[in-house]
């Protein structure tokens, strides 16, 4: 498979110093390691034969050099060609992205025909190029370190783990994120972190539990959902479990394991999961149920699945009444419709008010004490949170996310700002953020109302 391999330096780079500082380093100054991991050990996209290899006949890396030159001969010993992008206004903005998608339509028009374009960079501003390769019959695979949008991550065809990036492509271990159960989550965690080694097949409990993430977003979705963003959030929450998804290699096998058989995999574009009901206009050509097994007469078509014969269909669920809150958002219920519209939009966690005020609250006291460390941090916060009276139940993902979302937006902890209202400020900034990237129309009831859910009476 001919691929074409382009590296937005800066980009990459500063999301993996906020990350994981020695990760960065290892990304500019070992490059050839990781071109090695991505030319023999990263799957390839939908389309192609298993059994094919990358060929990386184009590699460019686009650099800042007033910042970044002293990386430069790395990249130059790993056979890159160099494009200097230096910056062009006085805020540091520079030409990177131009440059990029000049040079990929060049090649696209090229005598040689490139199968694959890698992109590494979760800037936005690529998701037009890559439908555009994607309407000329070109896979594209991308890793986007942070928070890329739902329409980035839905127009590549690949989607490369962040987490699989650090560990598998630059060797270096990301902590594993706690597995939780319904039985232990209100119990408190020890703060030390568990090896990966302790980590084995997940338990039934487990399963069960992933199984409902995976239903409850399908539900939360107008659209079938994709496949590469649900499997990135699923291995954030249960680390160390889906490192291998117990056992089965691929997120596919290991979705048609779960035995969920409301849902299908529709195919193409890297898989999206859809409910048979709901999303029965959406669904493709060809469609799996999750509990098939691979080989003739076991795919289910859309003819089957959205126009099966009324006396043979399975009923249609009625519609279930409308759920009660939460307890946890007893008082708070005139916010939780913009708290779901802005979750189901953004992929944030959907925390009650007083949740995120004990995260927040218990993150402050923690940087009071302790340096700053992603994983061993995050264990402490929700350790904190279930010690509370009364106890305050939160999930590890949704304390990653409250920190990466702060470092993401520009803060720094342990510099003497780590106050509970500057937090929540932050993190409040970064959520309407990420809802004006999806285009979310914010008007000042709405952030108002944001404001009020993240961050109540800090943010008053």
């Amino acid at each position: 498979m001919k691929s074409a391999l382009f590296v937005d330096f800066d980009n990459v780079y500063t999301q993996l110093r906020a990350l994981q500082p020695a990760a960065a380093e290892r990304f500019a100054r070992q490059p050839t390691e990781w071109i090695r991991w991505l030319v023999e050990s990263l799957g390839i996209p939908e389309g192609h034969e298993p059994g094919a290899r990358r060929r990386l006949l184009v590699r460019r890396c686009y650099l800042n050099p007033n910042w970044y030159q002293t990386y430069r001969h790395a990249f130059l010993r790993a056979g890159f060609e160099i494009v200097d992008c230096p910056p062009v206004t006085s805020q540091g903005k520079t030409s990177t992205d131009i440059h990029m998608v000049l040079d990929i339509i060049e090649l696209l028009q090229h005598e040689v025909r490139y199968d694959e374009f890698i992109v590494l960079s979760a800037d936005a501003d690529f998701t037009p190029v890559l439908r555009k390769l994607r309407r000329y019959d070109r896979r594209t695979s991308v890793l986007a370190i942070g928070f890329p949008s739902a329409a980035y991550q839905a127009s590549a065809d690949l989607l490369i783990d962040e987490r699989l990036f650090v560990e598998q492509a630059l060797g270096l271990p990301l902590e594993p994120v706690e597995v939780e159960t319904p039985a232990a989550s209100r119990t408190v965690p020890a703060p030390a972190i568990p090896s990966a080694d302790a980590v084995e097949k997940g338990s039934p409990a487990q399963l069960a539990e992933i199984a409902q993430l995976i239903e409850q977003a399908v539900a939360q979705s107008a659209t079938p959902v994709v496949a590469g963003m649900l499997a990135a959030r699923l291995r954030q929450s249960h680390g160390a479990l889906l490192d291998d998804w117990n056992g089965h290699g691929a997120f596919k096998p290991f979705f048609r394991s779960l035995g969920l058989h409301q849902l299908v995999w529709i195919n193409g574009s890297g898989g999206r999961i859809a409910d048979s009901v709901r999303h029965a206009s959406d669904i493709a050509a060809i469609a799996e149920p999750a509990d098939a097994v691979h080989g003739p007469g076991n795919d289910a078509s859309a003819e089957t699945l959205a126009g099966a014969d009324p006396a043979t269909a399975p009923a249609a669920p009625q519609p279930a009444a409308e759920e009660e809150p939460d307890a946890a958002w007893a008082g708070h219920e005139s916010l939780l419709p913009i708290a779901r519209e802005v979750c189901q939009l953004t992929g944030a966690p959907l925390l009650a008010p007083p949740t995120a005020r004990a995260v927040l609250e218990s993150l402050a006291a923690d940087l009071a004490l302790h340096e700053f460390d992603l994983t061993a941090t995050a264990y402490r916060v929700r350790a904190a949170c279930l010690a509370r009276t009364p106890s305050v139940d939160v999930g590890m993902r949704e304390v990653v996310f409250t920190l990466r979302g702060m470092q993401l937006n520009g803060h720094a902890f342990g510099r003497g700002q780590d106050d509970a209202r500057t937090l929540a400020k932050r993190l409040c900034n970064q959520v309407l953020f990420l809802c004006q990237r999806e285009e979310m129309v914010i008007d000042e009831a709405v952030r108002a109302q944001i404001r009020l859910w993240i961050g109540g009476d800090l943010l008053g």
